[in-house]
């Protein structure tokens, strides 16, 4: 099972030791989404990194620092997407928050978080329009590119989102309102062994 995360979007005390600590209990890759950043915030973030972790990041702003480091590119649901991949081997991906569209949105892309899948943790009220019913009739076919559910996605629900079809889950909320991430993922680590 592929686990990603993304970044609480404010700061977090010792992020970069958390996500060194939380790759090494099994996290695949690590969104880096911090729309207050600078560009110079997000490379010294970046630069805390040991080298080898840096092209598991994948950063949501600042695209210019993937020239800089082996990084990854997300771009947002219709926010000017790149539909080539960059002459590095980083990964592109992108968001997408319905179904209808799903497959354009994979093309050019390594992978698509589709978004919410279960009701928000992080953002009250943040619930999902599709039923489950349709995500898997839709998950059932191929896709150019990995599509991963996120939102709402707990020790409790998200091996129901696995049955459903995605090819990995990307955690958010479950992670950063807890009082220990690393033991949280470790947690995700186990039930999915």
């Amino acid at each position: 099972m592929n686990l990603l995360a993304v970044s609480p979007e404010s700061d977090y005390a010792d992020e970069a030791a958390c996500v060194v600590r939380l790759f090494e209990n099994g996290l695949r890759r690590y969104h880096l989404r911090k729309p207050g950043w600078t560009a110079d915030q997000t490379a010294g973030f970046i630069g805390q990194l040991p080298g080898d972790l840096q092209s598991r990041i994948s950063i949501h702003q600042h695209h210019e620092l993937a020239d800089t480091f082996p990084v990854g590119r997300h771009h947002k649901e219709g926010a000017g997407v790149i539909l080539t991949k960059p002459t590095a081997p980083a990964a592109v991906s992108r968001s997408l928050h319905t179904l209808s569209g799903l497959e354009d949105a994979c093309q050019g892309m390594d992978y698509v978080f589709l978004s919410p899948v279960f009701p928000s943790i992080s953002k009250p009220g943040y619930a999902p329009d599709e039923s489950f019913a349709a995500l898997r009739s839709v998950l059932s076919n191929e896709h150019s590119a990995n599509v991963y559910a996120l939102g709402g996605l707990d020790i409790n629900n998200f091996e129901e989102a696995l049955e459903l079809g995605f090819d990995g889950v990307v955690l958010h909320g479950a992670l950063w309102l807890s009082a220990d991430p690393v033991k949280v993922l470790a947690q995700f680590g186990r039930v999915a062994a």
